[in-house]
């Protein structure tokens, strides 16, 4: 067999294995017993009523008769020897009283009941089985009728089981030393020529042994299946019932009350029956009694399965549900299941109906449901497992990716760690680019500046040192060392002819006087040159504003003068913690934007203000503007509208970043041909991060 069908019939083996011990366990305890019975009266209720027997006829003692006869009970068994009389002169071959005479009456009475069941020759009584069941021992008495009657009828008792539900669905037929009522009565009319030689092959088939064992009752149907006429209808046959009734017909007598006026006095002798449970109505014991005689007669007792035939069925039945769940999925394993339990339903009710055969229902029932329920067990265990299975697989190929994982990210953190590095770098390096870029604009204004005063500076050195030399010379000629005084005089006279003294130190000291201003000059750019140019490697200082921007205003002199008219605005500034040199680069920035904007002549007006714990540095131009269009992208890294060479694009974007960098914020706004106002607000301590004011 090849290892794909091994591997599906061994869970199939085992969950009916599962299954089978399961509900051999289940209805081996008292509660699935009852609802295994329970099962026998669905089959008597699918079944419905059978015609009834033609051989047996039912006097039934009923609230009727009771009207009739208008006595109260127990009614003088002078009354019963009258009915007997009736009944053999109408025919009957057997009659049957399921009544217990078994205390004495009036001996007239007696008497006259004694007589006609001796003259009728047919009659049998019922007796009783007493069983008294104490700690210390178990005792049966049997209640015979008085021996009057006894002797003039057989007698015999009237057994049946009640089960723990109060239905009655077994009797026993024979005990060890009295047969059954209704076996007794068999036993007559097949001694009688018209019924026995009919009926005698089939009673033959009853062995000692099968009377002696109790009997699943084969009930005919509901409450009055059986032909019943009422006592006082009997008692006149003549003129109350149809011709011939009871000619060669077993005829029993017994109470068949359906309510019960005096319960002290009469027992309503009413039992539950398998059809019972829907309409509600029992079944009296008199009608039982005929059953009884009717399944003796037809040799038809309800079969059962040995419990060996029964659980080797039930094994079968898990086998082939299990094996056919197997190969299933679950939905139409579940539809299979449904349609076994039908079909199992089906058949039972066919068997039962056909031959009486009680296949127990619940039993295959609950096997199918637990073998279906066993595999979707089996499924789940199965599906978890797979799943756990897996899901290990699963968690080890992503410890293993997440480790992979990991030193990638590692490796990627440490290049972007150095890519940052590099960036960091290149940032600078980029703004000191255009921080050099923007000194390179103004080398040529620088060199110009320098260029003048330190001219005109060397130029009167030499003049100062021709003039020195005349005075130097004029003084050794007064002194005239070794000379006579007045001879030195006159030539000192002579030579200050030639060179006036006092013009001569005049003019040094207009020389000097135009040198010191020359150097003071230079001196000033230099000072505006390092103002503008101060080192941030110290970190945030307190700065005054207004002198960034004279001193960036100084060295863009050479940009805008005679052609740019400059107005300031200037409102009292507390000092600014900053990086002074990085907000010099913006203003010199936004200063050299505000001039290239202006093409010829113009004006720029710079202007600040204090609005709370915020300064604000306002720097408008009359130039050409902005197009709108490019108003947003005007802090964006080399964006420029500037004709090439003329501009990085980094000017502005530089300036952005360093005014953030500080906590601040930079607003343009600009319309065309009418100029650009660029607004730089600053926090006076960029710690505190204080809110930005509103506008």
């Amino acid at each position: 067999m090849p290892r794909l069908q091994l591997s599906s019939i061994a869970p199939a083996i085992l969950v009916a294995g599962l299954v089978f011990g399961l509900v051999l366990a289940f209805f081996n305890t008292s509660f699935f017993a009852l609802l295994e019975l329970k099962g026998l009266d669905l089959l008597f209720t699918l079944r419905g009523a059978l015609p009834p027997p033609d051989s047996i006829v039912i006097v039934a003692i009923d609230e009727s008769s009771m009207a009739e006869i208008k006595q109260q009970w127990p009614w003088p068994r002078s009354l019963h020897a009258q009915l007997v009389r009736q009944l053999h002169h109408a025919g009957a071959a057997v009659i049957g009283f399921d009544i217990l005479f078994t205390e004495p009456s009036e001996p007239a009475e007696d008497q006259a009941l004694a007589q006609a069941l001796h003259e009728a020759g047919n009659g049998v009584l019922a007796s009783a089985l007493s069983v008294v069941n104490d700690p210390l021992f178990h005792h049966t008495i049997r209640i015979d009728p008085i021996s009057a009657l006894r002797e003039a009828a057989w007698a015999g008792g009237a057994f049946v089981s009640i089960d723990p539900d109060g239905t009655v669905r077994r009797a026993r037929l024979l005990a060890p030393d009295l047969p059954s009522f209704a076996l007794q009565m068999v036993r007559r009319y097949l001694e009688q020529p018209a019924g026995g030689a009919a009926v005698a092959p089939e009673w033959r088939g009853f062995s000692q042994k099968a009377l002696s064992q109790e009997q699943l009752i084969n009930y005919q149907g509901p409450p009055k299946t059986i032909q019943t006429v009422s006592y006082y209808q009997a008692l006149d046959p003549q003129h109350l019932l149809p011709p011939g009734i009871f000619a060669g017909k077993i005829v029993l007598v017994g109470r068949a009350l359906e309510a019960t006026p005096e319960p002290q006095r009469l027992s309503g002798d009413t039992f539950l029956t398998p059809f019972s449970w829907i309409g509600s109505n029992p079944t009296a014991g008199v009608e039982i009694q005929a059953t009884l005689v009717d399944n003796l007669l037809s040799g038809r007792f309800v079969a059962e399965p040995t419990p060996i035939e029964r659980w080797v069925g039930l094994l079968a039945l898990a086998l082939a549900a299990s094996l056919l769940a197997t190969r299933l999925k679950p939905l139409a394993a579940l539809t299979a299941t449904l349609m076994l339990a039908a079909l199992c339903l089906v058949i039972a009710w066919a068997v039962f109906a056909a031959v009486s055969l009680w296949l127990p229902i619940l039993p295959g029932i609950m096997t199918l449901v637990l073998v279906y329920g066993g595999h979707l067990l089996l499924r789940a265990l199965t599906a978890e497992r797979d799943r756990r299975h897996l899901l290990e697989a699963i968690n080890r190929d992503l410890e293993a990716k997440i480790a992979e994982r990991t030193q990638e990210l590692s490796q990627r953190h440490q290049q972007l760690e150095t890519a940052y590095g590099d960036l960091t770098r290149a940032q600078h390096q980029l703004v000191q680019s255009e921080k050099m870029a923007s000194l390179g604009l103004l080398v040529a204004g620088i060199a110009h500046e320098l260029n003048n005063p330190t001219s005109y500076v060397c130029s009167n050195l030499e003049f100062i040192e021709e003039y020195t030399e005349r005075l130097a010379a004029t003084l050794e000629a007064y002194i005239g060392e070794g000379e006579p005084n007045g001879q030195a005089r006159r030539r000192g006279d002579a030579h200050n002819r030639q060179s006036p003294f006092t013009g001569t130190l005049n003019t040094l000291r207009e020389l000097i006087a135009s040198s010191q201003e020359g150097t003071g000059r230079i001196k000033k750019i230099v000072l505006d040159l390092r103002t503008f140019s101060r080192t941030d490697d110290i970190g945030l200082i307190p700065a005054d504003l207004h002198e960034g921007i004279e001193s960036t205003l100084s060295l863009l002199a050479k940009q805008y003068q005679d052609r740019i008219t400059i107005h300031r605005e200037y409102h009292p500034l507390p000092q600014v913690e900053c990086l002074p040199g990085q907000l010099n680069q913006v203003f010199m920035n936004l200063l050299q934007n505000a001039f290239q904007a202006i093409p010829s002549k113009g004006n720029v007006w710079v202007a600040t203000r204090v609005e709370g714990d915020w300064v604000k540095v306002t720097i408008r131009d009359d130039g050409a503007g902005i197009a709108e269009e490019n108003l947003s992208r005007i802090f964006d890294p080399f964006f420029t509208t500037k004709p090439v060479g003329t501009g990085t694009g980094l000017g502005l974007s530089i300036s952005y970043g360093i005014i953030e960098k500080h906590g601040g914020r930079i607003r343009v706004t600009s319309t065309v041909h009418q100029g650009s106002e660029l607004t730089v607000e600053l926090p006076v301590q960029p710690i505190k991060r204080a809110p930005l004011p509103t506008t």
